[in-house]
């Protein structure tokens, strides 16, 4: 009886450790399975970085491709435009009034003036220093004690200029050919001139042409002239001063005019 025990005892152990013996190995598995699903999640992380990397690498070279092909690029441009330049300058070595503006028949026929100009007034033999100015329509003379008056019927203006030889004031009365409006820089209300013509010398051209009559003593000319007068005659070099000097024709009365 006694053996009987014993034997179901030790059955009952044997079972029990074998029991035992097969939860530790499940749960081993389950780590197992774990443990290979975390590095079948790294090896794809892995991949996926190598697949990233390999596509800069590839985005990289190809910019260095274009780079290098920008760069030929431009070096021939810069070869082509090189020897571009070259061949011009040898060209106009060659021919060097190519480029340049032509001269033209009617160009070689005008006066130069300078910026400043010494102008008689032909009738009165009284040489005035003019400014050049290619931005005045009208050429303007100074003029003091202007006033308006009416001689058969017409306009008339009675003036006085000064004569920088004598060192005094001459009085000329002439027609007025006209009125214009001169709007001035240092005054909002515009400047109402009376117009007159008077016979003029610059160089060896001599002209008829219209001047406003305004009061200039407080400017270094007393003569202004606009391109009413150098309109088709005249070329003007600002850089240069005093090009020509006033030769009236023979038959002009150089002498002081003996005004009505």
């Amino acid at each position: 009886m006694s053996k009987i025990i014993s034997f179901s005892t030790c059955l009952f152990l044997m079972m029990g450790c074998s029991s035992q013996h097969l939860l530790v190995k499940k749960a081993d598995m389950e780590a197992a399975d774990q443990c290979l699903l975390a590095q079948q999640s790294r090896q794809t992380q892995a991949d996926e970085q190598q697949q990233q990397l390999a596509e800069t690498l590839e985005l990289l070279r190809q910019t260095l491709e274009l780079q290098r092909e920008g760069d030929a690029a431009l070096r021939e441009f810069m070869r082509t435009a090189t020897a571009d330049l070259d061949r011009e300058s040898s060209d106009q070595a060659c021919h060097p009034g190519q480029g340049a503006m032509p001269l033209t028949s009617a160009s070689l026929d005008k006066t130069v003036v300078g910026a400043t100009e010494n102008v008689m007034l032909t009738d009165l033999g009284i040489t005035l220093e003019s400014r050049v100015d290619t931005g005045a329509n009208t050429s303007s003379l100074d003029a003091r004690n202007i006033e308006i008056f009416e001689r058969n019927g017409e306009d008339w203006v009675r003036f006085e200029i000064h004569d920088p030889d004598l060192d005094q004031l001459v009085e000329l009365e002439r027609p007025r050919s006209r009125k214009v409006l001169i709007s001035q820089s240092n005054s909002e209300e515009p400047e109402r001139r009376p117009v007159v013509e008077m016979r003029i010398t610059m160089g060896s051209m001599t002209q008829v042409a219209e001047f406003t009559l305004t009061n200039r003593s407080h400017l270094d000319q007393p003569l202004l002239i606009g391109r009413n007068v150098l309109r088709d005659l005249m070329l003007v070099d600002v850089a240069q001063d005093n090009v020509t000097e006033p030769r009236p024709p023979e038959s002009s009365n150089n002498g002081r005019e003996e005004d009505e």
